[in-house]
């Protein structure tokens, strides 16, 4: 079983919607997918709560118990538990990235997002654990903006090769507690979860990510 962490040091980045479409991409690739909440916001929990589909279990657990979590996920045929921790790094979230086979960072495409994004980066490269970083909710008006803040995450780390953006299938697939590629098949935002997936599924495979 695969472990994939989502971690931000500043909030809003939204990473547990990006990590709620991963984790049913997962499930349609194929994957057994458990999902753990760290967060103490709820917000992964309260969407597996309005799932009706199967092929996801979604529990709580306080980072420091994610361990014991993810011992649990293995025991019931889990392939791939994805984690999703707090908004900001503390002793939980470092205990929480201990198990983690690939950590994905996700980085709005600001000044401020950017910056944030480095003493996350700063940690992990401590911890060693291979990570990536995404620009996600991307304004499609923007470009400009999404290229300078691409320029300046390639030299961070690993930069995933696809953007998300900033679309209203995430909001509408976390109301209704299901994930991009199941709310709008053929959809601009379910195209992007699906690339970001395998080039994520790629590196845990390959084990290439900087860390």
């Amino acid at each position: 079983m695969r472990v994939l962490t989502m971690a931000s040091q500043k909030g809003g980045s939204g990473k547990t919607s990006l990590g709620a479409s991963l984790a049913v991409a997962a499930v349609e690739d194929g994957e057994t997918v458990f999902a753990i909440d760290t967060d103490p916001q709820g917000s992964l929990a309260a969407w597996g709560r309005r799932r009706q589909a199967e092929g996801i279990t979604v529990e709580t657990a306080d980072p420091a118990k994610v361990r014991q979590a993810i011992g649990r996920a293995k025991a019931a045929g889990a392939t791939l538990a994805i984690v999703d921790t707090p908004g900001i790094f503390g002793a939980g979230v470092a205990v929480a990235l201990q198990d983690a086979d690939f950590v994905l960072v996700p980085v709005k495409p600001s000044i401020l997002d950017v910056e944030a994004a480095r003493p996350t980066v700063e940690q992990l490269q401590t911890l060693r654990k291979p990570f990536g970083l995404v620009l996600n909710q991307c304004l499609t008006s923007s470009q400009g903006r999404t290229l300078d803040a691409a320029t300046a995450l390639v030299r961070s780390g690993t930069l995933a090769p696809c953007m998300v953006a900033l679309r209203a299938d995430f909001l509408d697939a976390m109301t209704a507690g299901q994930g991009v590629t199941e709310l709008a098949t053929r959809g601009k935002a379910a195209g992007e979860v699906r690339l970001l997936w395998a080039w994520i599924k790629g590196q845990m495979t390959t084990g290439t990510a900087d860390g």
